[in-house]
């Protein structure tokens, strides 16, 4: 999982709320995915997918595909979950 946070936008330092409503929105759409992963590796295996509000908005091949698409659709990058979709025969020792 990428979870992007910059502590800043624009010159203006963002405080410990802000900080805590960005976590809060990245845990929802975090358990959303948990709760929808074999659908979404169906469609997405082997991607990246960029999730915000409980809704994929972007999904490319590289991390950089993921961000320049991003960044043309204007989204700020700290308030949303980015993740990597495995295909589905690959298997993580932990």
């Amino acid at each position: 999982m990428y979870v992007i946070i910059t502590l800043h936008r624009e010159s203006e330092i963002m405080d410990d709320s802000q900080i805590l409503e960005i976590l809060k929105r990245v845990e929802k759409d975090s358990r959303w995915l948990s709760e929808n992963y074999e659908e979404i590796q169906s469609k997405y295996e082997g991607k990246i997918i960029a999730i915000k509000d409980s809704q994929i908005i972007c999904e490319g091949n590289t991390m950089d595909e993921v961000l320049n698409k991003l960044e043309k659709k204007g989204e700020n990058i700290s308030f949303l979950l980015i993740e990597s979709i495995p295909p589905k025969d690959v298997s993580f020792i932990l």
